[in-house]
């Protein structure tokens, strides 16, 4: 029995395509294996510290719990922070969630650029890292961009908190502005 040649040469491809197909597959599979193992081998902490030749040297003096963290071993999981003057945890609200008029602080205006932009976020970030009960609010009403920390009922809690941030000296030209706020009932 005789094949014909365009079968036969049909047969040869396609082995020869299997073939290629299979030889990418274990090289793909041993590369992946092999950077699971450089990369349980050696944790970020320990990389960074590696000593090689002709490069400087990095030391690296930190809290185990940091340095689980840094290298995934551990989540984070904030505080809860008590508020002495309420009696209740900072940054936890109950209630119904609704929309009034009331008052922020403004901490930031700018122009309309994208620099503008990371400026107010920025700003924003400043005042929540020193009080973490403070939600800050970035907007963009043309033609500037704007960072609204707070939501006060009354002028006065903006006021004591504005003194607040101007005694941490967190940004002198803050000022209290009317808004819509969001309260919880």
């Amino acid at each position: 029995m005789t094949v014909p040649f365009g079968l036969f040469l049909n047969y040869q491809l396609s082995t020869i395509n299997y073939q290629l197909q299979m030889k990418r597959l274990l090289s793909l599979t041993l590369t992946l294996l092999l950077c699971a193992a450089t990369m349980s081998a050696q944790n970020f902490t320990e990389h960074i510290q590696s000593k090689e030749a002709g490069q400087g040297t990095v030391i690296v003096h930190q809290d185990s719990v940091l340095e689980e963290m840094v290298n995934g071993k551990k989540q984070f999981v904030p505080e809860k922070k008590e508020d002495p003057g309420k009696g209740g945890t900072i940054g936890v609200q109950k209630g119904k969630k609704t929309r009034a008029r009331g008052y922020r602080i403004q901490v930031y205006w700018g122009g309309s650029s994208r620099a503008d932009q990371t400026s107010a976020q920025r700003a924003g970030t400043r005042v929540t890292t020193v009080f973490p009960e403070l939600r800050a609010y970035t907007t963009f009403e043309s033609p500037n961009w704007h960072c609204r920390v707070g939501d006060f009922v009354t002028r006065e809690e903006a006021n004591e908190y504005l003194s607040k941030m101007r005694e941490s000296r967190l940004s002198a030209n803050a000022i209290v502005v009317k808004s819509e706020v969001i309260i919880y009932k």
